[in-house]
């Protein structure tokens, strides 16, 4: 065996035990320093010669590989993918807020412009159409566009008279 394939050897296992390591604890730093040691010990492989150089590499390749389909196969893996079952019952629209289109309430923060309003007894982020709302302001739902519910000020009675 030539001089210095156990510096090789400890490059390619120090920088695929840092790869392993990346995977449980994500961070970036220990999988670019895994990589940087599997290309460097790959590198001095081929400082040995052409055919040492290129078992470095189809072994890196063999290694990878192999990881992956373990990997992917892995209770780990399942855990970072939604199962047809969790997909189908996800949903990113807060449910019945349709609903609330055209109703009345009140607010309960300051809406600037976006805060807090109860309508029929219900608690829901809200967003002021146009100007900033007090606390305590009649309002109406304009819209709804999924999660966001647009409303804005009911004018009171009075007023609507007088003009």
């Amino acid at each position: 065996m030539p001089e210095g394939i156990w510096n090789v050897v400890a490059l390619l296992v120090v920088g695929y035990l840092l790869l392993l390591t990346e995977l449980f604890a994500p961070g970036l730093v220990l999988g670019t320093l895994g990589l940087a040691s599997v290309a460097y010990g790959c590198y001095l492989a081929f400082e040995l010669g052409t055919q040492w150089g290129v078992g470095a590499i189809l072994l890196s390749f063999a290694v990878t590989g192999g990881g992956l389909a373990v990997f992917f196969r892995s209770g780990a893996a399942r855990k970072l993918v939604l199962t047809s079952q969790e997909a189908a019952s996800w949903k990113s629209q807060a449910e019945g807020l349709e609903s609330l289109q055209g109703k009345e309430g009140k607010t309960l923060s300051k809406l600037r412009p976006a805060g807090i309003a109860e309508i029929e007894g219900r608690r829901v982020d809200v967003i002021a159409n146009s100007e900033f709302l007090d606390e305590g302001t009649r309002v109406k739902v304009r819209s709804v566009e999924g999660n966001r519910v647009v409303v804005e000020a009911v004018e009171p009675p009075a007023a609507a008279e007088a003009s």
